[in-house]
């Protein structure tokens, strides 16, 4: 209570001595004295922040020689060397790996369209159907043509292996029969991509005709996505080229779903694009519940720098004075118990509220967690709880 007492009393003294009674403390009207006396101001403020740092570490000094003082009452962590990892936030979209444009071979109206949008197929599932009515016409006609072709083929070959009439004459009536087999044929097999099937189970997305349309042939008139087969697409500033690589674990997280989760680069682009100077890479995506959805939102986690053995403690544990250098309070053991110690630190690298910590502590150095902030040199701890690693 004493010690209180004075450090209100020096305070006060400080704050007394920065503004005295009858001091004129108006503000000019002109900007040059407005000026004038901001930089007067900053400086009285900089000259008390020095004493009331100096006044602290007086007070925490003769706190830590009175063996009545209070204990602070705070929690600790003893320092482990670790790997610390620092990951760079990538902007990409969820893809189906599968993704196919379907596409009448023959074209010809729609006579049959068995799928809408937005549904469901398997593979080998009838999608729809193209009018044939020309192709059937042709192929009655050749048929009846090869009957006659064939029957006059059997009696040239019966007189030939009679020796009767020329060789030419059976040469020919076996061409034309074999010329309109081989004729037929081909039209029944364009008979055949009449109807239009999926080439694999998914979703309907796309689709551009009805029913009695004309679908020209090769021309997309619906898609087909693989809503179960999905990869994250992103692309990457060329400055992590030496960094990114195929088989590098990242963490993927969809936002709108509120999922996270870790996932493998499985193709890394070998060209920059020069408008944009990105590169592609592309990673899996677990889609088992199936909750991802194509052209979802996604948020790529890649690692850019990593550090073996590194002692890490949380970034609002190292404080700063008013000269700029900064420490961390560790807990060190007296004859009395264990009190605060301030140590200077040299940081490093930081990523998500960790900081590398360079110079400063070492493994094994009980460092004060909660409570570190009402610390001052020399204080009297109360340890309630100690958390290792």
């Amino acid at each position: 209570m004493k010690q209180s007492l004075l450090s209100l009393a020096i305070l006060t003294l400080l704050l007394g001595s920065c503004s005295q009674p009858g001091q004129d403390t108006a503000i000019p009207a002109d900007a040059a004295g407005q000026r004038t006396m901001l930089d007067a101001k900053r400086q009285q403020l900089l000259t008390l922040k020095k004493e009331i740092a100096d006044l602290e570490d007086l007070l925490g000094n003769q706190a830590g020689a009175n063996s009545e003082e209070e204990a602070k009452v705070v929690t600790t962590t003893l320092l482990e060397a670790t790997t610390f990892r620092r990951f760079t936030e990538i902007q990409g979209n969820v893809e189906p790996v599968k993704k196919n444009n379907i596409s009448s071979e023959t074209g010809g109206r729609i006579i049959r369209l068995n799928v809408k949008e937005g549904d469901s197929v398997t593979k080998g599932q009838l999608l729809a159907s193209v009018d044939m009515e020309p192709l059937h016409k042709q192929i009655e006609e050749l048929e009846t043509s090869l009957q006659l072709a064939a029957d006059v083929f059997e009696r040239q070959k019966r007189l030939w292996d009679q020796k009767i009439g020329s060789e030419i004459q059976y040469l020919q009536a076996k061409n034309n029969k074999e010329r309109l087999e081989k004729s037929l044929d081909g039209l029944r097999a364009q008979l055949k991509k009449a109807n239009i099937y999926a080439p694999i189970s998914g979703a309907i997305e796309g689709l551009t005709v009805e029913l009695g349309d004309i679908a020209p042939p090769g021309m997309p008139i619906m898609q087909l996505i693989n809503t179960r087969d999905l990869k994250i697409v992103a692309d990457v500033p060329e400055r992590y080229v030496g960094t990114v690589r195929n088989g590098d674990k990242v963490k993927i997280q969809v936002p709108t779903l509120n999922t996270e989760q870790t996932e493998t680069i499985r193709m890394v682009g070998r060209v920059v694009h020069p408008s944009n100077r990105t590169f592609h890479i592309e990673t899996s995506l677990n889609n088992r519940g199936g909750e991802f959805k194509p052209n979802l939102l996604a948020l790529v986690h890649i690692e850019d720098y990593k550090e073996e053995n590194a002692l890490v403690v949380s970034v609002d544990l190292v404080q700063q004075e008013v000269g700029g250098k900064e420490f961390v309070y560790i807990a060190e053991q007296t004859e009395s118990g264990k009190i605060a110690r301030k140590v200077y630190v040299k940081t490093g690298e930081s990523y998500d509220n960790q900081i590398v910590i360079l110079e400063g502590l070492k493994a094994g150095d009980e460092v004060v967690q909660k409570g570190a902030r009402s610390l001052s040199e020399n204080d009297l701890l109360d340890i309630k709880s100690e958390i290792n690693g």
